[in-house]
């Protein structure tokens, strides 16, 4: 099973993360320890894909002072989102997720995309935020530069992404590094 171990490139924390085939697709689960403002969190999360990568469920559980949360939210494969079971109109569309805590999303969008080296794509995302839980829709954007790196963008932000064989964040300049992959 490839596993990560990612340090912030700003601020303290640490992350470990795991990729794992399932009997129906795949899942990236990890657990984060960030210091946010003097303040200790711990974050667990978990995304499921099917077999093609796109995303069902996605779960996370922030906890620290005064914090204890959690998120559930469902999709169907097909834009649309729920959480227990309730609609969320205005994620309508989003194939994608993103957790602000973590690059591991990243490898999902990267996996479905299959994208060729010179080829690009956007993929509508649901963005949560950290340690908020805020939710919103977003666009991301895809560019295979090489082999193993993707040029990303969302709004006025663009960066260069390193993956590993896996598909697995190896570098994000100026927000992760791996400091040991398995």
């Amino acid at each position: 099973m490839p596993t990560q171990l990612w340090r912030p490139i700003t601020g303290q924390g640490l992350e470990r993360c795991e990729l794992e085939t399932t009997a129906s697709g795949y899942r990236i689960a990890g657990t984060a320890l960030r210091a946010i403002e003097d303040d200790p969190y711990e974050i667990r999360y978990s995304i499921l894909t099917d077999a093609q990568w796109v995303v069902s469920t996605v779960g996370a559980h922030v906890q620290g002072p005064g914090n204890d949360r959690r998120l559930a939210l469902a999709s169907d494969g097909n834009g649309a989102w729920s959480v227990t079971e309730e609609p969320v109109v205005e994620l309508y569309g989003a194939t994608d997720v993103e957790l602000s805590w973590t690059p591991s999303a990243h490898t999902v969008a990267i996996k479905r995309l299959d994208l060729g080296v010179g080829e690009a794509a956007d993929a509508t995302v649901v963005a949560i935020g950290f340690p908020s839980h805020d939710i919103e829709r977003k666009t991301h954007r895809y560019e295979r530069i090489a082999l193993r790196r993707y040029r990303f963008s969302t709004g006025a932000y663009q960066t260069d992404l390193e993956i590993d064989e896996h598909g697995l964040i190896v570098t994000q300049p100026g927000r992760w590094m791996s400091v040991l992959a398995h």
